[in-house]
């Protein structure tokens, strides 16, 4: 179903619409959708009531026009827009991938309107979570003796990138030659064909997933500073582990031992450094612990959230 928010169609789901505590799902890619969170989202709400969307620009929901300002504040603006709508006063959040960072963002803009935070296998600092990720393909793209592959993933490793957002870029092409598809989708615990069989894409056309390229690059543009402040917006080349050691809201880290995309570095910054956090390590998953290991993760987390 659509709800309209400043004019703009956002696709979202709710399940265990009967209860009053609500987790908030937020997908990763960018551009990822919340296909791949149903079959969790319909194990929780036995117990609690969870909503998920599709972020603005991304498949179901409205696309985001080209002259269009759009921006991870602008994010964080609509879905509090969203609470508001559905009349919910507090809820907890949990993020994915890039959705982690999301959350982390919103908790810190808007610390009275969470309850309970859950970051899954996060990137809260894209350009160290490309650096790992390229040494974690190096073998395999070693192995395609592909000289122009191979210099790209050296650079990732190595470069000091001044221009942030050709990070982005250069794992996208280097992923691009990745030929085995475990690995091209940080995947430990299934095969590839069962990460697509988890979810149901059969009224989703070509046209719904184009519009994800331009919400990458909305995220990925300087978003203008509002007028007399000097202080720069967020973007999601930023590095927002700093804004952990000032989110009160207790905190729960899933990671995948497996997965590249949630670094050593960023694991032990956040246990570190977050006010109130716990841990969940999934010793059989890569990146999507909610698909790999499925009961243990919907176990974890309604544990987290005092369900159990």
């Amino acid at each position: 179903m659509f709800m309209n928010i400043w004019g703009k169609k956002i696709w979202y789901e709710v399940y265990g619409a009967e209860y009053d505590d609500t987790l908030l799902y937020l997908h990763g890619g960018p551009a990822a959708s919340c296909l791949d969170f149903v079959n969790q989202a319909r194990a929780l709400s036995e117990k609690m009531r969870v909503v998920i969307l599709d972020q603005l620009g991304v498949l179901r929901s409205d696309a985001i026009a080209e002259n269009e300002s759009y921006g991870m504040e602008y994010q964080v603006e609509m879905l509090e827009e969203m609470r508001k709508f559905l009349g919910i006063e507090k809820w907890s959040v949990l993020g994915h991938s890039y959705g982690g960072m999301l959350a982390v963002l919103y908790a810190y803009a808007c610390p009275n309107s969470i309850q309970k935070i859950i970051l899954e296998c996060p990137s809260l600092w894209f350009e160290d979570s490309a650096k790992a990720t390229a040494e974690y393909l190096s073998e395999h793209i070693n192995s395609l003796n592909d000289r122009q592959a191979i210099q790209l993933c050296e650079k990732i490793k190595y470069a000091d990138y001044q221009d942030k957002t050709a990070v982005v870029w250069d794992v996208s092409t280097l992923l691009g030659y990745v030929t085995d598809m475990e690995l091209r989708f940080y995947l430990h615990g299934i095969s590839c064909e069962e990460y697509h069989m988890s979810m149901d894409t059969s009224d989703i056309t070509d046209e719904m997933w184009s519009k994800g390229e331009r919400h990458l690059m909305k995220l990925l543009e300087a978003p203008p500073t509002p007028a007399g402040s000097s202080q720069k917006r967020v973007q999601m080349t930023d590095n927002l582990l700093p804004m952990l050691p000032k989110i009160a809201a207790p905190m729960l880290l899933i990671n995948g031992k497996y997965d590249p995309a949630c670094t050593k570095y960023q694991i032990d910054y956040i246990m570190s450094h977050a006010q109130n956090v716990t841990q969940a390590v999934f010793e059989n998953s890569g990146h999507f612990p909610r698909i790999e290991e499925a009961k243990k993760y919907t176990n974890t987390v309604l544990s987290f959230l005092d369900y159990e």
